[in-house]
């Protein structure tokens, strides 16, 4: 028992093989060189102090070690946790001051706190209703927002301040047009040669530390001072960061019920974006080691990340693919590499700060650009177009809504949950209908798809999706005006292959419909119905008063069936494959043609 809650008690043994210890002293250093460059580029793209970027990757990496479940997984500092940082507190306070950190602790413990909420009430479905086209679009606009919130570090004009994309981008480029710094974007432009150059030489070796290294060192060669040079980071506190509760304190004192609670909406979104991120990660992890996932449990761990960030003035965290991939390909063992990546960032805290002191500003812009810029994604919306235009729609109005109103969008980001979900009950509502008949291979398939030829006298019909109360009438109306335009129907034949669930809504309507069909001398026959549905419809005792003998195992057992009962009837175009000329099918020649092929 006490080994499940202090998990480090059974890594520790571990450390007697001395090729466990190289590799995962390794690996930790690795990560470290790529966790302590991006934690300062990082924070500065969450309006942050540098230090509270280090603060970041230093406490919620050793409690990361102490208890993760993975000791391949590397947490601190992303992107997009950044991102969203900025817009959740840009409205609230200015960038850098005191009550900007404060409340960018208490989003972290917010954040902490929302996790344990999920893991105790086992509610980590939840992440599913942030639909893949909400999160790209508001990625790609977030990339944008970023990368123009970077201008003005390149260009080194005035500051940027957070009112509105549009406005704030005209303001800029006039500031670019009349105060450009020539030396300060030449620092940008060879940040960024640097960069590129290095990866396609060497691309094993971490290029950002390296071009943290060069940068800080052609700085100090040639920096006099700002008002001859480029901008600089300037003076770093070289301290460790205490525990607090400081933050709850200054957050209350200074912000308002409505800071408080555009904060928490925040908080909400961003645990499920975030976590939506760490299971991708933790997925990777799965799949590369051969170990099982147990996303519920991960959430424990998130959990305590986050409140440590927060006690200790950090920012909220997640998992990072970026260094999780570096762990896996160091072969890390054990959870000493998180350790030895956090006492790297502790020795940086306390004795390299002032080194840091000359790293320009410049080149953290480029850092971040690079960064962001592999975010901007437009393809899958493209897609999505392709496949579900509902889904396209919503990916293109986050983007836009997030460019217009940011970073005021957090009505907006509930409003992008509803319409994914009412684009998904909308679709759920009017599923394909589809006419099936007999085709070469001897399934029975769509007849407009495959140019069938159907029977006159019985129809085989198949509903798409499960039947419940918002698609039973819908299902009724359709077999019902189907009867109506083709009053030589005899017999149904209703396919429930796909038929995953029904409720006692739906199957009400089933009763209500098969009365009115056998009222129109029309007989219904019931195939594949799958266990779920046919324990309900028993418990239900539909099947005892529908007769047992007209649900079948498939759609030739109920031919036969009918055929017993009547031999003058239509039979031919579902015994025997015929095709027909004169229909129309949806999909291209091409498309078609691939399917025969497939069957064939």
């Amino acid at each position: 028992m006490i080994q499940k809650i202090f998990p480090f008690l059974v890594w520790i043994s571990e450390l007697r093989d001395k090729n466990v210890l190289k590799k995962d002293i390794i690996a930790g250093l690795s990560v470290s060189f790529i966790l302590i460059p991006q934690s300062m580029a990082y924070s500065q793209l969450a309006w942050l102090p540098i230090e509270v970027g280090l603060y970041t990757a230093f406490i919620p990496v050793i409690v990361a070690a102490l208890f993760w479940s993975s000791p391949q997984m590397s947490t601190g500092p992303i992107t997009i946790v950044s991102l969203m940082t900025a817009t959740a507190l840009a409205p609230i306070a200015a960038s850098g001051t005191e009550w900007y950190i404060a409340y960018a602790s208490l989003l972290a413990l917010f954040i902490g706190l929302i996790y344990l909420l999920i893991w105790c009430l086992r509610m980590w479905v939840i992440v599913d209703f942030l639909s893949h086209p909400v999160i790209i679009g508001f990625t790609n606009a977030a990339a944008i927002l970023t990368i123009t919130s970077q201008l003005a570090k390149i260009f080194w004009v005035s500051p940027e301040k957070w009112d509105s994309f549009i406005s704030n981008f005209y303001f800029l480029i006039q500031s670019i047009i009349s105060e450009t710094h020539i030396a300060t974007v030449f620092c940008w432009v060879l940040s960024i040669i640097f960069l590129i150059l290095f990866w396609k030489v060497f691309k094993k070796l971490p290029r950002v530390l390296f071009l943290l290294v060069f940068s800080i060192l052609f700085s100090y060669i040639f920096w006099y001072g700002p008002e001859y040079n480029w901008a600089i980071v300037g003076n770093i506190p070289s301290k460790l960061p205490l525990i607090s509760l400081d933050f709850l304190y200054i957050s209350i004192s200074w912000a308002g019920f409505q800071d408080i609670l555009r904060l928490f909406i925040f908080a909400v979104v961003i645990s499920l974006i975030g976590f939506t991120q760490s299971i991708s990660v933790a997925k990777y992890v799965s799949y590369a080691t051969k170990k099982p996932l147990n996303p519920n449990k991960e959430l424990i761990w998130q959990w305590l990340a986050n409140i440590s960030s927060s006690l200790f003035w950090g920012y909220w965290v997640a998992w990072s693919l970026s260094k999780t991939a570096v762990n896996l390909k160091a072969w890390a063992k054990t959870w000493l590499t998180s350790v030895v990546t956090g006492i790297m960032v502790w020795i940086t805290l306390l004795f390299l700060t002032p080194v840091l002191s000359y790293l320009p500003v410049a080149t953290l812009a480029a850092i971040i650009i690079l960064a962001v810029i592999n975010m901007i994604r437009f393809a899958p919306l493209h897609k999505a177009w392709k496949i579900e235009k509902h889904d396209a729609i919503i990916g293109y109005i986050t983007f836009i809504t997030t460019l217009v109103f940011a970073p005021n969008i957090e009505i907006w980001v509930v409003i992008w949950v509803l319409l994914s979900l009412v684009f998904f009950i909308y679709r759920s509502m009017r599923p394909k209908v589809t006419e099936l008949s007999l085709y070469k291979d001897g399934t029975y398939r769509d007849v407009d798809l495959f140019w069938l030829k159907t029977s006159k006298d019985i129809w085989v019909y198949r509903f798409d999706w499960s039947l419940y109360f918002a698609n039973a009438w819908f299902f009724e109306s359709s077999i019902l005006n189907y009867i109506a335009n083709k009053k030589k129907i005899s017999y149904i034949i209703l396919d429930f292959e796909w038929v995953n669930n029904i409720d006692s809504s739906a199957e009400q309507m089933l009763w209500n419909l098969i009365r009115q069909l056998k009222e129109n001398n029309v007989k219904v026959y019931i195939t594949w119905v799958r266990t779920k549905v046919l324990e309900k419809l028993m418990v239900s005792k539909f099947i005892k008063n529908f007769w047992e003998k007209r649900i079948l195992l498939n759609i030739s057992e109920a031919l036969d069936s009918i055929k017993l009962e009547s031999k003058k009837l239509d039979f031919s175009p579902l015994k025997n494959y015929k095709k027909d000329k004169k229909k129309n099918p949806e999909l291209k020649k091409k498309v078609l043609k691939q399917i025969e092929k497939i069957s064939d």
